[in-house]
This record gives C-alpha cells, sequence and structure tokens, in this order.
C-alpha cells in the first residue's frame, strides 16, 4: 500500500496533466493518500486494542474519502470531463480500483 496508493495518485494527475492538471493537484492527492495510510498505521501499531484507535481510523478514513472525492466530483473528475474521450475512461478505470 506504501508504495501502490500513491502511485495511483500519481497515476491521476499524470493522466489529467494534458486536460489542465497541475502540481498543486499531484500534491493534494500524494499528501491525502501519505495521511491516510500513516494514520491508519498509527491506528492499527499503536492503538489497536485500545478505545481510541477509531479515531485513528476516522482520520484515515476522512483521507480516503477526500481522494475518493477529489477522483469522482472534485478536481480530478472535472478535469477528466472537461478532456472527455480517454482522458475520461482511464480516470474512471483507474476510480474502479480506488472504490473497489
Amino acid at each position: 500500500w506504501t508504495l501502490t496508493v500513491p502511485l495511483m495518485c500519481v497515476e491521476f494527475y499524470l493522466i489529467t496533466k494534458k486536460a489542465g492538471g497541475t502540481i498543486s493537484l499531484l500534491w493534494k492527492l500524494i499528501l491525502a493518500s501519505v495521511a491516510m495510510l500513516m494514520l491508519g498505521y498509527i491506528g492499527e501499531a499503536f492503538y489497536a486494542n485500545e478505545t481510541q484507535s477509531w479515531v485513528w481510523g476516522a482520520l484515515s478514513g476522512a483521507a480516503y474519502f477526500y481522494i475518493v472525492w477529489m477522483v469522482w466530483k472534485g478536481e480530478v473528475a472535472e478535469l477528466a470531463a472537461n478532456a472527455g474521450g480517454n482522458v475520461q475512461k482511464a480516470v474512471n478505470a483507474l476510480m474502479k480500483f480506488v472504490v473497489i
């Protein structure tokens, strides 16, 4: 996960780059993916048997849902819709890997 999740975020950027994707979009996605992974790890590794583990899980989940929102309805979705064609098909295919 440490490698594949940030790489998927980079792929979203590379796919939408021709449609106007900016380096800012790349950093938003990468920071959200790193936050998701680190917060989830902290909850599992340090607080697995404690009641506060749900807080870490919720924070990790919030970062995940931010990525899903960016891809489904946010900046990535808007860029893909404006580009249409193969860009939109590629974003939709990659989105399935994130959601499913």
